[in-house]
């Protein structure tokens, strides 16, 4: 990583594969939908040129705070929304922008989170149950284990940590409350996990990774938002122009694999339909036909992105 990466305590994931697959040159428009610290936004930049239009999201206000010192050294023309990206085309529009020549997602968590115990992110360090990106919204995690049902924790531990255990922990929540401190919870689930204290299929994992997950999902409606986010992009992107997306965890790279096929369609009939009657065109092209992943020097590098899955489609 270069110096700027090191001196904001943030490694952009991917971000050689992100250069080479975004395709942009001197005067082009792009959507940073996930503007974090602004890694992969100051790259963009470069090869946009003054002459190319940066426009962002970013929820969080500290992260807002830390790009914005880092990209306000360029020219080039900047709009930046403190705003969930499901306001992509709302947002838009209200620019009147004709289309965009690359629209980017990076849906993992920002170092500033995860290495932030007031955050309430992760178990690493002691914090309050909190996990909001937004902190302007009201619903925090400590709320949803105290507020929500036992059969609805479980329905969130299953659906949105993909936890084996789903009603097992549920239960010992419930009767465990209240629980205000990350520390508190992972120390609670680590308790109370089958002998084999660390499972995983392909790594050892602390078992209240997935829980933190879906307390995490739930708290921000991440996957609420996703799909809808991903279909706004495809409509906004110019000809040619690429949608470019990491997710980190399978429900994430599900539902961008499933958009995208979709989109990339010449028929969306129900099966039982014997003849073709949409109509559809195709709306892209899907220039990845497996996700790519970091290498194992990435990897070695930056411990965080070895979930890490990037897919791209053009528009036709």
């Amino acid at each position: 990583m270069g110096l700027n990466e090191v001196s904001y305590g943030h490694k952009p994931v991917l971000i050689n594969t992100v250069e080479k697959y975004c395709g942009l040159k001197k005067g082009d428009t792009v959507i940073d939908c996930t503007l974090g610290l602004g890694g992969h936004s100051e790259m963009f930049l470069k090869h946009i040129g003054a002459k190319g239009w940066l426009i962002a999201f970013e929820q969080d206000e500290n992260n807002l705070k830390i790009a914005n010192e880092r990209l306000n050294k360029n020219k080039n023309k900047i709009s930046i929304y403190n705003d969930n990206f499901v306001l992509l085309k709302t947002r838009i529009d209200e620019l009147k922008l004709k289309g965009a020549d690359l629209i980017f997602f990076d849906l993992g968590l920002a170092s500033t989170h995860v290495d932030a115990p007031e955050r309430g992110f992760s178990f690493q360090n002691d914090g309050p149950l909190d996990m909001r990106f937004d902190t302007r919204n009201r619903l925090t995690a400590e709320e949803v284990l105290r507020k929500y049902s036992e059969k609805r924790l479980e329905e969130i531990f299953k659906s949105y940590g993909e936890e084996r255990y789903a009603k097992k922990y549920a239960h010992i929540i419930k009767r465990a409350l209240p629980i205000t401190r990350t520390k508190q919870l992972a120390d609670l689930i680590q308790r109370f996990a089958p002998r084999q204290k660390f499972y995983g299929k392909k790594k050892l994992i602390h078992p209240a990774t997935r829980i933190f997950q879906a307390l995490r999902i739930e708290v921000n409606k991440e996957l609420e938002v996703l799909e809808d986010a991903l279909r706004q992009a495809i409509r906004i992107l110019k000809k040619h122009g690429r949608l470019i997306v990491i997710s980190y965890h399978s429900l994430e790279d599900r539902i961008v694999k499933n958009v995208m096929r979709d989109a990339a369609k010449e028929c969306i009939c129900p099966r039982e339909v014997p003849k073709c009657i949409c109509n559809h065109k195709p709306e892209i092209s899907i220039l990845t036909k497996k996700p790519i992943q970091p290498e194992e020097a990435e990897i070695q590098q930056n411990p965080r992105s070895r979930s890490a899955k990037m897919r791209v489609a053009e528009k036709l």
